[in-house]
C-alpha cells in the first residue's frame, strides 16, 4: 500500500512540474530569456535639446521619466535653497521629485551647503523636509532631490540627469 501512495504521489508531483511549463493555451512557455520585450524608454535624440532647465524637463519629460501632466508640476520657491528655479514632479500617490537649476558661479550659502550635502552623499534637511538624498548633473547646473525613504527607483531619472 506504501508503495502505491509512493507511486501516485511521484506522477503527482512529475504532473505538477509539467504543467508549470505550460501556457494557459496548453503550449509549451518561452524559455528563451532574449524573448521576452523589456520596457524601455524611449529613445530621444538629447542633442536636440536646450541645455537649460526648460529643456532638461523636456527632455526628462519625452523620455517619459516624469509625467507631462499640467497637474503634476509644481513650481517651488527655488531662491529659498539658493537655486534661480525650482519644479516638484508627483510621481505617484506618495512619490515626487524636485529639480532645480544653480547658478553655479553665483552660490550662496544655502546653495553650497546643500550641493556640499548632496556630493557628501548622505541625507539631509531641505526646509521641512527631512531626509533628503540628491544626485547633481555633470554641469553641476541642475540638482535633483527626493525623499531618501522612498521606495521609487530614482536611478533611471539620475543617469539621464547625469548626461544632461
Amino acid at each position: 500500500m506504501k508503495r502505491i501512495i509512493a507511486v501516485l504521489l511521484s506522477v503527482l508531483l512529475l504532473v505538477s512540474l509539467a504543467a508549470c511549463t505550460m501556457g494557459t493555451d496548453g503550449t509549451t512557455l518561452n524559455q528563451d530569456p532574449s524573448a521576452v520585450e523589456e520596457t524601455k524608454a524611449p529613445k530621444v535624440d538629447i542633442t536636440k535639446y536646450k541645455k537649460d532647465f526648460d529643456g532638461m524637463l523636456q527632455y526628462l519629460e519625452d523620455m517619459e521619466l516624469l509625467s507631462d501632466k499640467k497637474d503634476a508640476k509644481t513650481e517651488m520657491l527655488a531662491e529659498i535653497i539658493g537655486a534661480k528655479q525650482g519644479v516638484r514632479y508627483k510621481i505617484d500617490s506618495t512619490n515626487f521629485v524636485e529639480f532645480y537649476e544653480f547658478d553655479i558661479d553665483n552660490l550662496n550659502d544655502d546653495a553650497k551647503a546643500l550641493l556640499n550635502g548632496i556630493a557628501d552623499g548622505g541625507t539631509y534637511k531641505v526646509l521641512s523636509l527631512e531626509d533628503m538624498k540628491g544626485d547633481v548633473s555633470d554641469s553641476e547646473k541642475f540638482v535633483m532631490l527626493y525623499p531618501a525613504t522612498s521606495t521609487y527607483d530614482f536611478s533611471a531619472l539620475t543617469e539621464e540627469l547625469k548626461n544632461f
